[in-house]
């Protein structure tokens, strides 16, 4: 057996980076092959038992760090940090089990540092986002690298519960839970990680301007002092304890001093959590100061990295005027109006116009104006503040959503926003595995130009007229259970029957009260569907011109059918087939390649209620 020094734990580490960086691997399941005898030998210093570790489980902390950073080398530092990290405390892991979320927490606090302190961050945050009473702005620099480095110093313990605290935002409980550690733990660690990173402020007072040395024993807090600035007091210790404090100026002048402390901390540190209502708030008030906007955006979807993109060129104005021009290889040039209760879409490649009655709830849960989508992002809860970035010569406040999605991790959404207008800038839609599916650029943005009503008309050549759909109502799809479905429908919908699938089913009404059933099927740990499913009693399928078809025959239902297959390649759609069965019309498309889509029809059964 190899025994391991520190120069081998180094090297090794940097190897992999270097192997890494030139053939990142896909995580997958490689967690389920990491062996408790192989974790057990690497901490007892045997040198193959550390590489071959190392080599489960590096690429998937590569992937994981290259998503959130943005940044190749600033993610390189990341996960050779984490393994270093990993290596030297992994004596102290008593449960093996627990390897896996372990090594995960060291790394997101690993690049939360560098998200913070990296020299990619500006700062200038609005003064309602960030606490204004940090230092000169001559300081401001020696001491946030000073800061960082007091920092890395610190034990993995208490290092991980002030990041989870002082930068990421949790709560006391919060940490105590995902550590599985006791609460007064996680309070000893944290005090004892804030006493040594006070020494390192110990020369700053800007109040004063004047050096004043804070030692940890006139810092020294009780147990209740803690709990009152950690919120972790009940409703009546409180009230109590607010009212000893207006009777001890001592205990009084003691709480100060922490609390200036943590401002300046946090000032420096750019410490910024909004909750959910607190953005919700902020949209509305960016909702009603935007009469108009107009923006260039490109929409781009990638597929094995490769990217697929959709220009648009989009205006709006108030209430609930919208028009978009595309131009896509299927469809050619495509314009899209809504206005008053109807839609008017024109396609120069066939020179057909069509008009389409939009019912009230169609209009209403589209969200054509953009920030209204942004007001509905933030219902999610788990949304953090990661500071300010310049992105075409402006700053943007940069937002993380989080989805956790269980036992396989999570999934991100990174929204960069105008600073001054809250107007998204770039989002980008991360799968469980890290890897980027979606990105939706505005290229050119411009707000509150007056927009004139005449935009929003549709102008046609002489020898054009409007098909309008008469009787017809767009209406926006409602969930629908599936015993629902088959009772609208007048028998058991088709389904698949996998459970790798989320799957959401959804009525759209059509025309006369009849409709077709769409049942999205997602992978867990995806952002988009892989495969969507129709099926009802009249065509329904909406499918380009220009587009290559081909006759093929199916197996569905037991029986030979003759369907239509048709290739897309775009829009994450690369293929649809359509067929008819007992005057059943089906349709289905999505990611998947030719072979896999023409197994669906034979694959789906009757739903068994």
């Amino acid at each position: 057996m190899k025994r391991i020094s520190g120069d081998q734990i180094y090297e090794s580490v940097r190897k992999q980076g270097i192997k890494e960086s030139r053939n990142v691997v896909d995580g997958g399941e490689l967690f389920k092959k990491v062996k408790k005898d192989l974790i057990d030998a690497a901490r007892n210093g045997d040198l193959d038992a550390w590489e071959l570790l190392l080599q489960k489980i590096y690429p998937q902390a590569l992937s994981h760090a290259s998503y959130l950073l943005r940044d190749k080398d600033l993610a390189q530092d990341a996960v050779q940090n984490t393994m270093l990290k990993v290596f030297n405390n992994l004596s102290r892991l008593k449960d093996d089990d627990a390897f896996i979320g372990w090594w995960r927490r060291i790394l997101t606090n690993e690049i939360y540092l560098l998200l913070r302190f990296s020299n990619k961050e500006t700062n200038g945050l609005d003064p309602e986002l960030l606490i204004q009473n940090g230092p000169p702005v001559e300081d401001y620099l020696a001491l946030k690298l000073e800061l960082s480095q007091a920092i890395k110093r610190l034990p993995l313990g208490q290092q991980q519960v002030f990041l989870d605290i002082d930068l990421r935002g949790l709560d006391l409980k919060e940490v105590a839970d995902e550590l599985n550690i006791p609460l007064g733990t996680v309070k000893s660690r944290l005090f004892r990680a804030r006493t040594r990173l006070q020494e390192t402020l110990n020369h700053y007072n800007y109040k004063t301007k004047e050096r004043d040395d804070m030692t940890t024993d006139q810092f020294v807090l009780s147990d209740r002092i803690y709990d009152y600035l950690e919120g972790t007091m009940d409703a009546v210790q409180r009230s109590a304890f607010d009212h000893e404090l207006e009777q001890n100026l001592e205990l009084k002048q003691e709480l100060k001093k922490h609390k200036d402390f943590l401002m300046l901390l946090h000032s420096i540190m750019g410490k910024i959590t909004l909750s959910a209502n607190e953005i919700k708030g902020k949209v509305q008030m960016v909702i009603e100061k935007i009469g108009d906007y107009e923006e260039i955006v490109d929409d781009i979807s990638f597929e094995n990295g490769n990217p697929m993109t959709m220009t648009s060129h989009i205006w709006f104005k108030k209430p609930d005027l919208y028009r978009t021009e595309a131009n896509s290889p299927l469809t050619g040039s495509m314009t899209l109006i809504i206005k008053d209760d109807f839609m008017l879409s024109w396609m120069a490649a066939t020179q057909k116009a069509q008009k389409i009655k939009l019912s009230q709830e169609y209009r209403e849960r589209t969200n054509l104006n953009f920030p209204e989508r942004l007001k509905a992002m933030a219902e999610n809860k788990s949304s953090r503040i990661l500071g300010t970035e310049y992105l075409q010569g402006r700053p943007t406040l940069h937002v993380q959503f989080v989805e956790k999605v269980p036992e396989l991790g999570e999934m991100n959404t990174h929204l960069w926003m105008d600073k001054e207008t809250w107007m998204p800038i770039l989002t980008e839609y991360y799968n469980v595995k890290g890897d980027l599916v979606n990105r939706r650029e505005v290229r050119e943005l411009r707000i509150n130009q007056g927009l004139t009503d005449n935009l929003f008309e549709l102008k046609l050549p002489e020898d054009v007229t409007i098909e309008e759909e008469s009787g017809q109502e767009v209406n926006f799809p409602k969930e629908i259970s599936l015993e629902k479905a088959g009772q609208i429908l007048g028998f058991a919908p088709y389904v698949i029957d996998n459970k790798n699938f989320k799957v959401k089913y959804q009525w759209a009404e059509i025309k006369d009260g009849k409709g077709v059933l769409l049942s999205s099927y997602t992978l867990l740990g995806e952002q988009h569907p892989l495969l969507v499913i129709t099926q009802g009693a009249m065509p329904h399928a909406n499918i380009p011109p220009n587009v290559t078809r081909e006759t093929v025959e199916l197996e569905f239902a037991d029986t030979e059918v003759v369907g239509e297959l048709i290739r897309f390649d775009i829009g994450g759609i690369k293929y649809m087939l359509t067929w008819q069965h007992n005057d059943i019309h089906f349709s289905c498309g999505g990611q998947l390649e030719k072979s896999e889509l023409l197994k669906i029809p034979g694959k789906l059964v009757k739903a068994d209620f």
